[in-house]
């Protein structure tokens, strides 16, 4: 049986094939600057608290390449960890194009959801820094909507897009070919290399998580880029989706497990919260917002089995 701890522990997770650059630039959310043979992409956009730091990174890397423009942007999905710094990408870099799911889109337009990336992005701010950065939340955009299997050219490489909701109805991953490099979306989930297994991040369905699986999955990508981590050993390709899905079943385990003590959905969110908290890995805040969807997931997802 293969040993994935040893392979995580002796794995370089920024050692990305030629042409992929990390541009992150702050701790709870990444950045990568995929170099096409015409055209410069970058993949998710980080924090907003580093978001000045994030521009000066993309600059470095671009000058190294011999580019002076970010061509498109694509976005995984809405979370604030995921968008935050594209007001400052944009400003810098207007006339990038950003792709994304139509309900991106939809939800750059409510007053409601961009207050709670603020709010989000404020906490984690305070979680990773001693600063006052002002976080900013304007300009916030989607100019090319994308579907499941469409596709943008960056020269001889292109850009697939696959439709992968479960975290969020919002949520794609993006596959670079002919390469089969593949970003996948939270819906996926997000590696613990420690433990070297797939955390679920759950967040609206179950269904839909599981069948965002099976579709990478089938794509059979060559290089796995998971959010939050960054290149998966190629030894774990063909564990990380069935990992996942393990994870996603002892999760529903554990609700089921609180349920089952009659607790109410607040009780299980301090039970889980007790359980499945670690500080420092994100603030508490962003935890206990996905907490309380994680629980809500779960409980209708028994209740439909039972």
């Amino acid at each position: 049986m293969t040993d994935y701890i040893a392979a995580f522990a002796s794995h370089d997770k920024r050692a990305f094939p030629e042409g992929l650059v990390s541009v992150t630039a702050g701790m709870g959310g990444d950045g990568i600057l995929v170099f096409g043979s015409e055209k410069t992409a970058l993949m998710d956009c980080g924090m907003a608290y580093c978001g000045d730091k994030f521009v000066e990174n993309i600059e470095k890397a671009l000058a190294d390449k011999g580019r002076n423009a970010v061509d498109y942007i694509f976005l995984s999905h809405s979370h604030y960890d995921h968008v935050g710094a594209l007001p400052y990408v944009l400003e810098r870099w207007p006339e990038a194009k950003v792709c994304a799911s139509e309900k991106t889109k939809y939800i750059f337009s409510r007053e409601g959801a961009v207050r709670l990336m603020k709010e989000l992005g404020e906490s984690a701010r305070d979680e990773y820094t001693n600063s006052n950065t002002k976080i900013r939340t304007d300009g916030l955009r989607v100019d090319i909507v994308l579907a499941d299997n469409d596709t943008v050219s960056i020269g001889n490489e292109t850009i697939r897009a696959l439709e992968t909701k479960g975290h969020t109805d919002c949520s794609m991953s993006y596959a670079v070919e002919p390469q089969k490099i593949l970003f996948t979306s939270e819906s996926t989930g997000v590696v613990v290399p420690e433990k070297a297994y797939v955390s679920s991040e759950i967040l609206k369905s179950m269904a839909d998580s599981i069948a965002a699986c099976d579709k990478c999955d089938a794509y059979a990508p060559n290089l796995i880029i998971c959010p939050h981590y960054g290149a998966v050993p190629a030894v774990f390709n063909k564990e990380y989706f069935k990992s996942m899905k393990k994870d996603a079943e002892r999760k529903k385990a554990i609700v089921k497990e609180f349920a089952d003590k009659g607790m109410s959905e607040e009780e299980i969110l301090d039970a889980y919260r007790e359980k499945m908290y670690q500080p420092g890995e994100q603030p508490l805040s962003a935890f206990l917002e996905n907490a309380k969807n994680v629980i809500r997931v779960m409980l209708k997802e028994i209740s439909r089995t039972e």
